[in-house]
């Protein structure tokens, strides 16, 4: 029974691996060209990991704060806004990385920008966890909720929203700390776990040999006729 969920276990990380080299592979190619203009391009016609660039204003009435999300092993918040585009189009933007207080009693303060700005951004699409929500625990602004969801986000502040989210390009105006990782493992973590599956397979295997036949009766005769002989 053991034995095939081992290796079960160890293909389904290579093939973890290859997603996480089939996305890298998309991030590159689409960074390694021009920004696309949003004026005159609908949100949802463009793939993820599309570097943009747009112009419009935030929407400061509206702010949620990500909980629980580390830089160098601190913990803090992700700043998340409504970026509305000056066609229209309103999509939720992530501006960064900001510290937690150490008591975590008092959220940070979050710097506003206001009037007309350009930014520079990266579309990425919005995974969702059973065990994670958006909704927040209190109807005050600034919400803290531990997941980004589109549809629910928009519905609490009755607005319509594009798919998907902006990460902001560090050198754009609100920016925090960024340091975006589009896969939280890489392939070759993924690969290294195979072996280690395919390896416990591998173990599993020969115990199973070794207790069901009488090669360990064999194999202790032979070291003895080895000893003996010496």
């Amino acid at each position: 029974m053991f034995f095939p969920l081992l290796l079960t276990l160890g293909f389904w990380q290579l093939s973890r691996a290859e997603q996480k080299r089939d996305i890298l592979q998309q991030i590159h190619e689409r960074q390694a060209g021009a920004p696309v203009a949003l004026a005159d391009t609908s949100l949802a016609a463009l793939k993820p990991y599309t570097r943009v660039i747009a112009r419009g204003q935030f929407d400061n009435q509206h702010l949620w704060l990500i909980d629980n999300r580390q830089r160098d092993g601190r913990i803090g918040f992700e700043v998340v806004q409504i970026f509305e585009l000056e066609n229209d189009q309103r999509v939720l933007l992530n501006r960064g990385w900001l510290a937690a207080d150490v008591s975590r009693t008092q959220l940070p303060e979050v710097p506003l920008v206001t009037g007309s700005v350009s930014i520079f951004a990266e579309l990425y699409p919005v995974s969702q966890h059973p065990l994670l929500n958006a909704q927040g625990e209190t109807s005050q602004w600034p919400r803290v909720i531990t997941e980004v969801d589109v549809a629910v986000m928009g519905e609490s502040v009755g607005k319509s929203l594009a798919p998907g989210i902006l990460k902001l390009d560090e050198a754009s105006p609100g920016a925090f700390r960024t340091g975006w990782q589009a896969v939280n493992m890489m392939p070759e973590r993924h690969t290294g776990y195979a072996l280690q599956w395919f390896g416990l397979a591998l173990a599993l295997a020969i115990l199973t040999l070794f207790a069901n036949t009488n090669l360990a009766t064999l194999w202790r005769y032979y070291r003895h006729s080895s000893t003996t002989k010496k």
